[in-house]
Parts: C-alpha cells; structure tokens; sequence
C-alpha cells in the first residue's frame, strides 16, 4: 500500500530529469539577486554613471577642470582598468618631443648618465613620470634608479631627474630642421644615509 500512495518518480534511477519533468529550482547566484533586487539595481546604474563620468574627466583635453578632477578619478580609472586615454591624437597632435634621464651622482664625487631602455612600456611610465599625475612615480622611479646603479664599489647618493624637450617641425618642411633640446631639472632624490662629498 505503501509504494501505491508514493507519488511517481520523475527521474531515472540515475538521477538525471525525465523528459516532460519541470526543471529543477536552482537558488540564484549573488549576482542574479544583486540585479533583480531594486537596491542592486540602483547600486549598479549609480555605479555606471560614477564609471562614465570618470572616463569621460580622464579624458579631458589638458584644462582645469580636468586638473582639478585627476585627483579623484584616476585612483576610480586605475582600480576597473579604464585608465586608457583616447585622445592619441586628437584634436591636436604632439607639438613637442620629450626624453626623461637621471644624473646620478655617486659618493665618490663622479657623475653618471642614466638613459631608459628604448621600448613601449619605458616611454609610457616616463610620460605618466613627467606629467603632473606623475609626482607620486618620481621618488620610487629615482630610488629604483639609484639602488639598481650602484656599480663597481660606487655608491649612489643623489639622482636627479632630467627632462630634454624640443619642438616637432610643423610639417611641410623639407629638410627638416634639428631644432635645439631644453632641458630641465624636475626632481632630486638624496638616497637615505648616503653622504654626498
């Protein structure tokens, strides 16, 4: 009497669903009930808004707005990877070419030249180091420089940070003029405990 009142099995023995059984109830996941929750919802759109309005700041042309703004959107741009700059070239283009080296000067009183290696991921670092969003890179850059240079018993004391510009040639010209370097001073950095003579 007992198997006659059990109600019929809509599986085989092996637990897999028979064919015309209602699907299984499955718990949603955290994310299904984050965005069908009406809290979620706003939490989510408050989000995307925050996000686009960061890119839309961090890709300001060079202003005030954009300065006053780079201190608060770009910890938001470097934590979801948006930090990319779209405006390579556009609406105007680089007028001016750029080389960052360090002097450094070591306990002995003699002096040395330090030029990047030439590659794509030099270049972008030394253009985040130049800029005004670059002032917090400039001391890790100078000691790395400083503790990656102490060469044949030289001690490094002090490195300094160096930027050569000149302009670019407006087009049209030909040849092209070699028009001069400007060089400027933008950063020292005294190693802790090192004497300079």
């Amino acid at each position: 009497m007992e198997l006659l009142d059990r109600a019929p099995s809509r599986s085989d023995p092996n637990g897999a669903a028979l064919p015309g059984a209602p699907p299984a109830r499955r718990r949603p996941s955290p994310q299904e009930r984050l965005e069908s929750s009406r809290v979620g919802r706003w939490l989510l759109s408050a989000f995307l808004v925050a996000a686009l309005g960061a890119v839309v700041l961090w890709n300001l042309p060079e202003s005030e707005i954009r300065n006053t703004a780079a201190p608060v959107v770009e910890p938001v741009v470097n934590a979801t990877g948006l930090d990319q700059r779209w405006n390579l070239f556009a609406p105007d283009p680089p007028q001016r070419t750029f080389q960052v080296l360090a002097r450094i000067e070591y306990a002995d009183g003699s002096l040395a030249l330090w030029q990047p290696p030439r590659n794509d991921r030099w270049r972008k670092w030394l253009g985040a180091l130049r800029g005004a969003g670059g002032r917090r890179l400039r001391e890790p850059t100078a000691a790395w420089i400083a503790q990656h240079h102490d060469s044949g018993g030289r001690r490094a004391v002090r490195v300094e940070l160096l930027l050569r510009q000149r302009d670019i040639p407006a087009p049209g010209r030909d040849p092209l003029p070699e028009l001069p370097w400007r060089e400027e001073l933008f950063y020292t950095y005294d190693v802790p405990g090192a004497q300079a003579p």
